[in-house]
């Protein structure tokens, strides 16, 4: 593996690592954003309507919004 491959494979993990271990008392849906907007990711975010259509608040979602934010981390960080 290149290092460039690697260097993004490792951004990728940061970010998800960073959105997966937010305390219990945080907020998701703003955590998250922060994590996209550090990226430079949020306009792409909002074109992809990233954070529309899911209740954010909802624990029982959480995985399913891991996953969508995964796929939109591998799609964009190049």
């Amino acid at each position: 593996m290149n290092q460039v491959k690697q260097a993004r494979e490792d951004l990728i993990e940061d970010a998800l690592d960073e959105i997966s271990n937010i305390p219990a008392y945080s907020n998701f849906y703003i955590n998250t954003y922060y994590v996209i907007a550090k990226l430079g990711l949020q306009r792409k975010a909002k074109v992809e309507k990233l954070f529309e259509d899911a209740d954010w608040n909802d624990v029982k979602f959480r995985d399913e919004l891991l996953e969508r934010i995964k796929h939109f981390l591998i799609k964009y960080i190049k």
